[in-house]
């Protein structure tokens, strides 16, 4: 007797896509795809490869890889869905609590190894690229991310390749800060008030500008070389810390940790007015060193605020780690751009389900454990369910390729 039969069904998954309405948009061998891939993210140890996907899908991994690089669909819907669903979420909050919206950007670098110069067909869109995390050079590819927050509910919002070579209409280079003001002109009005949290490379008056049309104010890092203006003398914030004595700063606490902070309100190049909090750990004040510095448009705030506000920016840094260390954001071998580009849309939506997808929200490594039990549950139901069918052991091997 022949036996014909797939992996099993993970229903929760599948509700999630009903729900979703993803039927809609995608035929049904590229929904069982995706819900492949939620599957085998969850599983310990993967990787981010075709091989991991293959050991939950009934197909072959030549044709997983072939969804991946040159399968008819449109990876827009999924990160579309993505940006949707997560604003909903935190704008949702944002009435209920009447908390403010953050919008937190940043980039990391995915690395690679540097293929040989004899390489037939080598990764494409990598590059060279400065990691701040290494503090060098590093070969791989450079990505952009956003974040959504309130009330300490974070969701990711998208994904995207940094690509050097993408121009604008007029012919100039694309640029990171392009990206950023892009994504501010595409986001609602936050009810309570909104924050755009930024690390130096971004706070600039064109990235200013563009969320205070969309109703934000921004908080961001600044350079110490940056030029302020107190009592009308020109100098750089480094060079004016230096003549900023005890008396001058207080003590400010933030998540536990205590700075000398002194604060500033004026103007800097490019910008009329925003205040300047310069920051010192309480065991380093006055170390030229230790010196960091933070610019807030919202001069409304106090200093406390804006410090609390700021530390916000962390959930992004935490993404980045768990989606490296769980969904194979640095382990991926795909070649082609789509593929990856791809792939990473199928992580944002992996990511956005193991902290929203549950009932409620909850913080993705409590998700993922809850979905990791799940998908073993169901595969141990599978089984079972084999069994008392009478399909012999061999058989229900081979459909899990341990044949």
């Amino acid at each position: 007797m022949s036996h014909t039969f797939i992996l099993p069904d993970h229903a929760a998954l599948r509700n999630y896509l009903l729900q979703h309405r993803l039927p809609l948009y995608f035929s049904k061998p590229v929904v069982a795809h995706i819900e492949t891939y939620m599957a085998a993210a969850a599983a310990k140890d993967f990787r981010g490869k075709v091989v991991d996907l293959a050991e939950y899908s009934s197909c072959h991994r030549t044709t997983l890889g072939h969804f991946l690089a040159e399968g008819k669909w449109d990876e827009a819907v999924l990160q579309n869905k993505v940006k949707v669903e997560s604003l909903r979420y935190v704008v949702q909050i944002a009435k209920q609590t009447a908390e403010p919206l953050f919008v937190i950007h940043d980039d990391t670098i995915s690395k690679k190894t540097k293929p040989s110069s004899q390489a037939q067909s080598p990764m494409e869109q990598t590059g060279f690229h400065h990691s701040h995390l290494e503090g060098k050079v590093v070969w791989g590819h450079q990505v952009q991310a956003t974040v959504v927050q309130s009330n300490d509910t974070s969701l990711i919002h998208s994904i995207d390749l940094y690509d050097k070579t993408k121009t604008n209409p007029d012919g100039t280079v694309y640029t990171k800060i392009d990206h950023v003001c892009d994504i501010a002109a595409t986001l609602p009005l936050p009810p309570h008030g909104g924050y755009v949290l930024v690390d130096s490379w971004f706070t600039c008056s064109r990235v200013i500008d563009s969320y205070a049309s969309a109703g934000y104010h921004l908080i961001g890092g600044l350079k110490t070389n940056r030029i302020i203006y107190p009592q009308g003398i020109r100098i750089s914030l480094k060079d004016f810390s230096a003549h900023i004595r005890k008396e001058d700063v207080r003590l400010v606490t933030v998540n536990g940790t205590s700075y000398w902070t002194y604060r500033y309100e004026g103007a800097l190049n490019d910008i009329e007015n925003a205040a300047v909090l310069l920051c010192w750990p309480e065991q380093a004040f006055g170390v030229p060193k230790a010196l960091r510095a933070f610019l807030c448009t919202d001069v409304s705030l106090d200093t406390e605020t804006i410090s609390m506000y700021y530390s916000k920016r962390w959930p992004i840094e935490i993404f980045f780690r768990q989606s490296k260390n769980n969904l194979g954001f640095d382990t991926y071998q795909v070649r082609s751009a789509t593929a990856f580009t791809r792939l990473w849309a199928l992580l944002a939506w992996t990511h956005l389900y193991c902290t929203t997808g549950l009932g409620q929200p909850c913080p993705f490594g409590e998700g993922l454990r809850t979905v990791r039990k799940q998908v073993q549950l169901d595969r141990l139901q599978f089984v079972y369910d084999c069994g008392k069918n009478g399909i012999p052991f061999h058989v229900v091997r081979e459909q899990f390729k341990l044949a």
